[in-house]
Parts: structure tokens; sequence; C-alpha cells
């Protein structure tokens, strides 16, 4: 019973924080210009698919390296 009752409680506080939250708080101020910017140059590139096909595997890890310092990137020039 007790573990019910915690239950419903966490329930109950998640839907409080849930409602009282704005629903865009930053949408506005976000560039997102350097999320992924290699993988859209790559994407925008007038090369051969074969080329494209290729590079598409180096880029994509480059970014995910780079995601956080994008994100703060985006919110910083947003």
């Amino acid at each position: 019973m007790k573990t019910i009752r915690r239950g419903i409680q966490i329930v109950g506080f998640a839907t409080f924080l849930a409602a009282a939250m704005p629903a865009h708080p930053a949408a506005a101020d976000f560039n997102d210009e350097y999320v992924f910017a290699s993988t859209k140059a790559v994407n925008r590139m007038d090369a051969n698919p074969a080329l494209k096909v290729t590079l598409y595997p180096v880029t994509l890890l480059v970014d995910t390296a780079f995601l956080p310092f994008a994100v703060i990137a985006g919110f910083v020039t947003g």
C-alpha cells in the first residue's frame, strides 16, 4: 500500500511540473545552423553521389562528437 501511495505522489508531482512549465521555453532563441553542420554541407555539396555516400559516416561521427558544442553555440547565437 505504501508503494502505491508513493507512486501516486510521484505521478501527481510530475503532472504538476508538466503543467507548470511553459510549452516551448526557448524554442525561438535557438539557432540550429551549427547542429550537424558538416552533414548538411555534404548534403548540399555538388559532387558525385558515390563520394557523398562515403563521406556521410565520417561527417555523422564528427557531428555527433561535436554535438554538445553545437547545441551550446545554437543557444548562444540564437
